[in-house]
């Protein structure tokens, strides 16, 4: 099949283990922050808003499935935010990911310095991060519609 999993439908392990799973506030902490990378108010902060927003626990076995968005179907005003301490979105994964997107459309690729994947909660990225988008959304009122991504 091609996707390296040997099961012979191509989806790179995607259809293993398919039964819904609720998500909990242990599992909602885990996916996007890094102990002792963020404060732990913070932290239990993203795991609140990521429970309300998300109930349903994400199930990544493989990195491929993560993958599946072709950035060159992307023809869009797109924004990219970046924090540069990110372990699970590193800067090469960034920059593969703003370089293959679609052409035709503006973009904007924002790295925030100290920052980790959940910058927008810390208290010193939060701000920075809503001037980034901001900033990204003003102008794109000037040139047309934007979208971010």
């Amino acid at each position: 099949d091609g996707d390296g999993d040997g099961d012979g439908d191509g989806d790179g392990g995607a259809s293993r283990n398919t039964k819904m799973i609720e998500n909990t506030f242990n599992g909602a902490i885990e996916d996007f922050t890094v102990e002792g990378s963020i404060p732990p108010a913070a932290a239990i902060e993203f795991a609140e808003a990521a429970l309300s927003s998300d109930p349903i626990k994400a199930q990544w076995h493989y990195l491929c499935q993560f993958n599946n968005c072709d950035p060159a179907r992307v023809h869009v005003p797109t924004l990219v935010v970046a924090g540069d301490q990110d372990p699970y979105a590193p800067l090469r994964v960034q920059s593969e990911l703003f370089t293959n997107l679609g052409r035709g459309a503006d973009r904007t690729w924002s790295i925030i310095s100290d920052a980790d994947h959940a910058v927008h909660l810390l208290d010193g990225g939060r701000e920075r991060f809503l001037n980034v988008v901001k900033s990204f959304v003003d102008n794109g009122k000037k040139g047309g519609n934007a979208a971010c991504m």
